[in-house]
């Protein structure tokens, strides 16, 4: 690469920055890019959504699009969301305001009229407004926490594991809680999308950074049985090997870490700096990796929960209906699956007396 792009978290850019965002896509609407972006995701969606092809695809598509703005502006960096530090309510959130990517649909169509995309037509796969219709009426129950995330990067020793419980996840959570075109198949007219898919795609950085940079298997489509590292990403025909290391090829970009809370993934000793006072069963069975590490530290014995601890306990993640996931496709096993684990995880969290940081 002759020169990295850094992407940053969206409320760590100066206003400068922001400008040059709004003003790109605004220049790629006019030239239809919206539109061929979003008629992509949908014509793949069968074929990337529930496989292997997930996160390799995503990444990929991801990256077109940036490179597609830089080539309108050489200056322009994708931001990304950090979600775990609105995931309580995400409504309220300053990314989801005027000031940003704009808030709930409004009218009898929940046409967006506020943010970055404001009374913005699309025009795939028909003309309609930009739209988003939340899932709680004007707020959106809880996601996922940063805590059960970290939860599965540390449970998670294969591609395949790691993609069903994330996709499964925050990805789909997301989706379905923002609603409107970000819960159809065409999701990427909005450009909240992006900002979503990158935030997936850092997390799966950093799980590559924790012994896992070449970890690729599992289920593919099109008639491939098991991916591999020379499998191709579809509609791309790049290969799952060519996405695999930020800084190479044409992967020419760098998360930055976010500055206005602190970071629970990017580094293991910021996550295990909360887990102290965890049971070493509880910690055991969540987190094995540091668990591995407390026992090499003698650091097992864990500290009595404080009083105030019952003030601020993890929340349940919202679920997906039935109707919602036929609606975006999403296998209701895996859905399912992933609820009863997180119910479980959230339950012994707060048993035993876990504090979470957001």
């Amino acid at each position: 690469c002759e020169s990295i792009t850094t992407r940053k978290e969206v409320r760590d850019l100066s206003s400068s920055e922001w400008r040059t965002i709004k003003d790109t896509i605004e220049k790629m609407q006019d030239l239809g890019w919206f539109r061929f972006y979003a008629s992509i995701h949908e014509v793949y969606f069968p074929v990337v959504h529930g496989v292997s092809q997930f996160l390799p695809f995503h990444r990929r598509f991801v990256r077109y699009f940036e490179m597609t703005a830089q080539r309108i502006n050489p200056d322009f960096a994708l931001p990304y969301w950090n979600e775990f530090a609105d995931y309580r309510n995400p409504a309220d959130s300053s990314v989801l305001s005027d000031r940003l990517l704009g808030g709930n649909g409004q009218g009898p169509n929940k046409c967006v009229i506020d943010g970055v995309q404001a009374n913005w037509t699309m025009t795939y796969p028909n003309e309609h407004c930009l739209q988003r219709n939340y899932s709680d009426g004007d707020s959106i129950k809880p996601w996922y926490s940063a805590e059960f995330i970290q939860s599965i990067m540390q449970r998670s020793d294969t591609m395949a594991d790691f993609r069903d419980r994330m996709e499964n996840s925050q990805h789909g959570l997301a989706h379905l809680g923002v609603r409107g075109d970000m819960s159809t198949k065409h999701s990427a007219n909005d450009f909240l999308f992006m900002l979503h898919h990158a935030f997936i795609d850092r997390i799966w950085s950093i799980w590559q950074d924790d012994g896992h940079r070449t970890t690729f298997d599992g289920p593919g489509s099109m008639g491939e049985e098991e991916m591999t590292l020379d499998s191709k990403i579809l509609f791309f025909q790049d290969t799952v090997e060519d996405v695999m290391y930020l800084g190479r090829g044409q992967m020419c970009y760098e998360y930055d870490e976010p500055s206005s809370e602190p970071d629970l993934l990017s580094k293991r000793d910021n996550i295990n700096s909360g887990l102290s006072s965890l049971p070493h069963d509880v910690l055991c069975k969540w987190y094995p990796k540091s668990c591995d590490q407390a026992t090499s530290d003698n650091t097992t014995e864990s500290t009595a929960p404080i009083a105030h601890i019952a003030l601020k306990q993890l929340p349940l993640p919202a679920e997906i209906s039935q109707e919602a996931m036929e609606m975006h496709g999403f296998d209701p096993a895996a859905v399912q699956r992933m609820a009863d684990e997180a119910r479980k995880f959230v339950e012994d969290m707060n048993a035993a007396g876990f504090v979470p940081k957001y």
